[in-house]
């Protein structure tokens, strides 16, 4: 950068070097006609006009080879820089808290668009710089040419920079209003594009259309405004430019006629200042760039300073030996940080066992989701304390304490990519042997093997070409290669059917041996053996013991199980119902059937 500006500077005496040596090319041509036809004279000035010639020749050179040099340099920082900037903004991202993603849309963080804008700016900032050495060096020339005329000239040219700034601040009140535009545009876009299965599921394309070509109507409508801004910014600036010259050749014609400059010195000096005047401009249209460049760096730069609540990549923090998988929660009080006014857990606290399974069950809103969330620490309670072997999580290294808790969720999360690559996941340094073993015990072997390229498999962006429950066997493979002490299930099985849940249930009793494991589930089926059962309401313990015991207390969990299984006969009654229904039909047609053939 140092370099590539020394050379951009350089670069910028060009014109204004051009011009004195017309001016002097000129002043030559007016002594030739001075002189007329003597031939030693003749001689001298044909030889000065050979100097002159290879002087151009010189200046051709000179251009050629600092104009590549700041133009190579800058290019090549460029592309530095903006490969360091792209590198350190995804390592930022990785280490935010969750809360930071609850408050900002994923579509919102894209750098893509800033970082083109830091990507111009810093390529024109070659421009930049040599048009500052051509206001600085043409004008230098200009008042060695003839400070008179230059100071005339000069006192009236500070109206370009009045024009400009006011339409450069024009200009860039419309391009930020037309960057926040563009932001919703594009959140509406990849919105739409990400649950494309919903938008066609309700019939919604006519709907986000709509939204979204009025988005775009208001982002055009902005940026035509700003186009006229930029127009009138330029139209204005020539007509200055062109009304100085006018005033400058009258005041120069005067001194010529006076003998205090020669005829070049005149040349010199407008064309110098007309130089400096388009360097202004210049400096103006690269400015604006520059000024983008420094707002998308702006936003790039708070989130690369943005320290965040919870580091996710931080190495610091103590190590255990070994984790048992002792849970202890002390007085926990929690709310989400996106709703600070909605209390989700009060004076919450339990203690469990290593090796224990515990299920949270309870109404919808009580908490049990949240308690996964802060035993993996996407969040810290507000109060209280969480313990693990009688040691605060927060005191812990939350990279090396994450990598000794599973979790398997009710939608679980797959990379584009082979599923390979997707159960490496859960230990990128693990055999293909050890790979095979965690398919088998997640009983996903057989479904990975009967694909046509086996673990090869493509399993599409997001796993879209897999089934609920073959994701789900895939994610718990993941969790068996990682091998953590502690296993939280959320609603692991929740949205399989019946012949799916079942192999991943078996998959599930197979990953929870040796472990502590929290569960949350709503299905009798998958709570009722738990060694204890947690009945959560309103953010609070209610009831606690194994399926027997709270039975027995008759309480919010015996009003739970009896209306789950209300809810289960009259499905079956309607499944039976609906089975005998299909049964009758079919049945009425076939003497129909019969009485036709005896009829052919």
């Amino acid at each position: 950068m140092i370099i590539g500006s020394i050379f951009a500077f350089l670069n910028g005496g060009c014109w204004p070097i051009w011009t004195v040596l017309f001016g002097k090319f000129l002043n030559l041509f007016a002594e030739f006609y001075t002189y007329g036809t003597d031939p030693a004279e003749n001689l001298k000035l044909s030889q000065n006009i050979s100097y002159y010639v290879l002087g151009f020749l010189a200046l051709g050179l000179y251009a050629f080879f600092t104009n590549y040099i700041s133009n190579v340099l800058w290019l090549l920082a460029s592309e530095n820089t903006v490969g360091k900037i792209r590198d350190k903004y995804f390592r930022a991202l990785l280490k935010q808290e969750i809360s930071y993603y609850d408050r900002n849309q994923t579509s919102s963080l894209s750098l893509n668009a800033d970082i083109e804008l830091v990507k111009t700016g810093e390529e024109k900032m070659a421009m930049f710089i040599s048009s500052i050495g051509q206001v600085v060096i043409g004008l230098a020339f200009a008042f060695w040419a003839g400070w008179k005329l230059t100071l005339v000239m000069l006192a009236v040219t500070p109206l370009l920079g009045i024009i400009g700034a006011i339409f450069q601040r024009l200009i860039a009140t419309r391009t930020a209003k037309g960057l926040k535009l563009e932001v919703k545009v594009n959140e509406v876009a990849s919105e739409t594009l990400s649950g494309i299965k919903t938008v066609y599921s309700f019939v919604g394309e006519a709907l986000l259309s709509k939204k979204h070509s009025q988005l775009l109507q208001r982002t055009i409508d902005n940026n035509v405004c700003k186009s006229h801004f930029q127009a009138l910014s330029l139209a204005f600036i020539f007509f200055i430019i062109y009304a100085i010259y006018a005033f400058g050749f009258y005041y120069g014609g005067r001194l010529i006629h006076d003998g205090e400059i020669p005829p070049g010195s005149l040349f010199t000096i407008l064309i110098s200042i007309l130089m400096g005047s388009l360097g202004l401009t210049t400096l103006a249209l690269a400015g604006t760039d520059i000024a983008k460049a420094k707002g998308a760096a702006a936003r790039i730069f708070d989130l690369l300073d943005r320290v965040p609540e919870i580091n996710a990549t931080e190495e610091v923090g103590v190590t255990l030996p070994n984790i048992y998988g002792k849970l202890s929660f002390q007085d926990i009080e929690f709310t989400y940080p996106t709703r600070p006014d909605t209390p989700v857990l009060r004076k919450f606290n339990l203690d469990i066992a290593p090796g224990q399974t515990v299920a949270l069950v309870g109404q919808s809103g009580s908490g049990k989701s949240t308690i996964v969330q802060l035993i993996e620490r996407f969040y810290d309670p507000a109060e209280g304390s969480i313990l693990i072997d009688d040691v605060n999580i927060k005191e812990l290294n939350l990279p090396w304490y994450r990598r000794n808790v599973g979790l398997v969720s009710q939608e679980p999360t797959l990379f584009s990519g082979t599923i390979k690559e997707n159960i490496l996941f859960g230990n990128p340094d693990a055999t293909m042997e050890e790979v095979e073993e965690a398919a088998k015990l997640a009983n996903a072997y057989e479904f990975i093997m009967s694909q046509t390229k086996g673990f090869d498999t493509k399993v599409g962006e997001k796993g879209t070409q897999l089934s609920g429950g073959q994701k789900q066997r895939l994610a718990i493979a993941r969790a068996i290669l990682k091998n953590p002490k502690i296993l939280l299930l959320d609603e692991a099985t929740s949205a399989l059917d019946s012949e799916s849940e079942s192999l991943v249930q078996d998959a599930l009793d197979k990953l929870m041996k040796g472990r502590t494991t929290i569960m949350v589930a709503h299905r009798l089926s998958t709570v009722k053996n738990a060694d204890v059962i947690v009945v959560m309401k309103k953010g609070k313990v209610v009831e606690i013991g194994n399926h027997e015991e709270l039975i027995e207390l008759n309480g919010l969990y015996t009003s739970l199980v009896n209306k789950q299984m209300v809810y289960s006969e009259k499905k079956i009654k309607n499944s039976l119902k609906k089975s005998s229904t299909q049964q009758l039909k079919k049945s009425s047609k076939q003497p129909h059937r019969k009485s036709r053939k005896l009829l052919m």
